[in-house]
């Protein structure tokens, strides 16, 4: 995951007693408000390690040139993307702003770095669909190409999705504002270059 899980402990978050009177300002018991940033983070984290295990199997259905594990593996990674909100990051965001608000400092300087953001994302121009679909000796000659395609898609929902929690996790919320359109266009990219794989392996997977 992120190279700044260590610097982003749950341990780290102060738990300490807030000055008298605090109960007043905010309802919600600092216990609560740990605990539910803790849940989110976990919950986000663990979508990244499933984001990752998916990758391992895109490669093995490539290598395989298994279509079943392929077409699974996709539509895993498409329902990830159309499955998480906005939100998600954006209540993560709100939640290290009200810990840093009470004292916890989980914003200090020194806990964590600037997360970077993911690069723009790599498309299938729509002529090369078209002119695919329509010279199979043109997607036998790809083969390799949407392979590459797909991997780089899938490594790239992860810098994304890392980029993702690390901004919320020091309330960025410009970085999540352009980072997170980024996942639907890489589940349409890894669709498109699934069907484009399919139809170019088609001769080859008739005969398994």
């Amino acid at each position: 995951m992120s190279d700044h899980d260590d610097q982003l402990s749950f341990d780290d978050v102060k738990n300490e007693p807030e000055p008298e009177g605090s109960d007043d300002y905010w309802p919600v018991p600092l216990d609560d408000v740990i605990q539910a940033w803790k849940s989110s983070t976990e919950h986000l984290r663990a979508t990244g390690r499933r984001i990752e295990a998916l990758a391992e199997e895109l490669n093995k259905a490539l290598t395989s040139h298994d279509a079943r594990m392929l077409e699974r593996t996709v539509t895993a990674f498409r329902e990830i993307a159309e499955c998480t909100r906005e939100n998600d990051f954006m209540s993560l965001c709100l939640e290290t702003v009200e810990l840093h608000h009470r004292g916890t400092g989980v914003l200090d300087p020194d806990r964590s770095d600037t997360p970077q953001k993911s690069s723009f994302v790599r498309v299938i121009p729509q002529w090369e669909v078209t002119r695919a679909a329509e010279d199979r000796e043109l997607q036998s000659r790809h083969i390799e190409a949407y392979e590459t395609h797909l991997r780089q898609t899938f490594a790239h929902f992860h810098e994304t999705w890392t980029a993702l929690v690390d901004g919320a996790l020091i309330c960025d919320f410009v970085m999540i504002e352009g980072e997170f359109p980024k996942l639907a266009d890489l589940a349409g990219e890894a669709q498109k270059a699934r069907k484009m794989w399919m139809e170019a392996m088609r001769p080859w997977l008739n005969h398994q």
